[in-house]
């Protein structure tokens, strides 16, 4: 997904937060003493600090809640391309008990794990059209078993069993599919981005106006942006540094070649 400045999504929401938290601290630090006299009494920052406390304690429930969904997500994900893998394997075993004349769906199905493989992005189906004959390629495959002409009873039955293979694998790979989309709700992100511009603006109000000051603002807003971003990211297993792993699709081709 293409976000702000030909950026993700992820990253342009990281940026995004990283512009306000730094123009609401840096902008409160070197504003607030253009406030009135009586804006700047001890009592005045005393409950500064208190609605500081309070957005931060909101925002580290929120941050909390978008860790739990989208780890939860991942790892979900991670668990269904490990059991996709393995349906391949146990598809592939079936298909070779029918004997030589099952090998041209045998090969299709070789053929559709070395693409998953060399694309290194467990078939990317958040973006379909990189592999659009994904799906036919498995039903091709069910097709030509479906067109063997056995007359054992046990051929038969091996038969339906594979078929019946190929129909779980379809289902499995929706399933992927359909945890691909990102798991933070919009809302919720642009409310914990509003909760941590106001943390940050209630810590730089009256805050000293130094170096060192200037730059824990800056270093704690890249922290927090970056934090944001790698829960974003791990939302979508597919996209950006953090994806699903393709080692179990790798082992199958390695089962597969055997």
């Amino acid at each position: 997904m293409q976000g702000w400045l030909g950026l993700s999504y992820e990253a342009s929401v990281a940026l995004v937060t990283f512009l306000c938290l730094c123009a609401a601290s840096l902008g409160t630090l070197f504003t607030y003493h253009r406030l009135p006299e009586h804006h700047l009494d001890d009592k005045t920052l005393d409950i500064v600090r208190i609605v500081a406390n309070i957005f931060g304690l909101l925002s580290s429930l929120v941050l909390g809640l978008m860790v739990s969904q989208a780890s939860s997500n991942f790892g979900e994900v991670d668990k269904a391309v490990h059991a996709y893998a393995t349906e391949l394997i146990l598809l592939d075993r079936a298909i070779r008990d029918l004997g030589p004349a099952a090998e041209p769906a045998r090969a299709d199905l070789l053929a559709y794990v070395t693409n998953v493989v060399a694309m290194r992005d467990v078939e990317r189906p958040a973006l379909p059209a990189e592999n659009k004959t994904a799906e036919e390629t498995l039903h091709d495959v069910r097709t030509k078993l479906a067109a063997l002409q056995l007359t054992d009873p046990d051929m038969i039955a091996q038969r339906d069993t594979a078929k019946a293979d190929v129909n779980t694998l379809l289902r499995a790979r929706w399933g992927i599919i359909d945890r691909t989309e990102g798991s933070v709700p919009f809302p919720l992100l642009v409310a914990l981005i509003v909760w941590l511009t106001m943390t940050m603006a209630c810590y730089a109000y009256r805050a000293p106006k130094n170096a060192i000051v200037v730059t824990g603002f800056v270093v704690s807003s890249a922290l927090l942006s970056g934090a944001i971003f790698m829960i974003l990211d791990m939302g979508r297993p597919f996209d950006g540094p953090i994806q699903a792993s393709s080692a179990p699709f790798e082992h199958a081709l390695t089962e597969l070649k055997r």
